[in-house]
């Protein structure tokens, strides 16, 4: 008995070539800088000015929902002026490495060899101090970039006036 492969073939190919639905996701992109992986705190300031912050909950194309002290806050798209997240320590801790590089190969440059040949080569020692520098100020460029609480503007609507921002007085000064 010969079996033919030549239906079995047809009908495959028929099967693929047919047209099926497609379904589009929907577009994120307005959200851009928005992670929901790591489901990080975030500012939603609205329209009116109020400001809420909370952990990103859910983010859809015309809205997002955040968690704010227990209760989720549902914002449209419409109602939202500006969203900020907090500043990562990675600017500062690189601002310290890259200072203590520089003081730690200056200070390493000019610095005696210890023991008996003051003027000599003491790569061990040097590499020491460059190491110990870079430590010490890549420490110190976290720890000042973690005292200074930054934000990011992840999103701004168009249209919002940067002179609207509120003004925090840093001092109060009486005569």
């Amino acid at each position: 008995m010969h079996c033919s492969l030549r239906p079995l073939a047809f009908t495959l190919a028929s099967l693929c070539l047919l047209a099926a639905p497609a379904h589009a996701q929907p577009s994120l992109d307005r959200w851009a800088g928005l992670d929901m992986k790591e489901l990080q705190t975030i500012y939603v300031r609205d329209t009116a000015g109020t400001e809420t912050a909370g952990r990103l909950l859910r983010l859809n194309p015309d809205s997002l929902v955040v968690l704010a002290g227990g209760v989720e806050r549902h914002f449209e798209l419409g109602d939202v002026a500006r969203i900020q997240k907090r500043d990562s320590l990675r600017n500062g801790t690189l601002i310290g490495l890259a200072v203590g590089t520089a003081m730690g190969l200056l200070a390493g440059g000019i610095s005696d060899c210890p023991g008996s040949d003051p003027g000599g080569s003491c790569a061990g020692a040097r590499a020491a101090t460059v190491a110990v520098s870079m430590g010490v100020y890549t420490a110190l460029g976290a720890g000042v970039d973690a005292l200074v609480r930054g934000r990011t503007t992840i999103y701004e609507r168009r249209g919002v006036s940067s002179s609207a921002r509120a003004v925090v007085p840093l001092a109060r000064l009486t005569w």
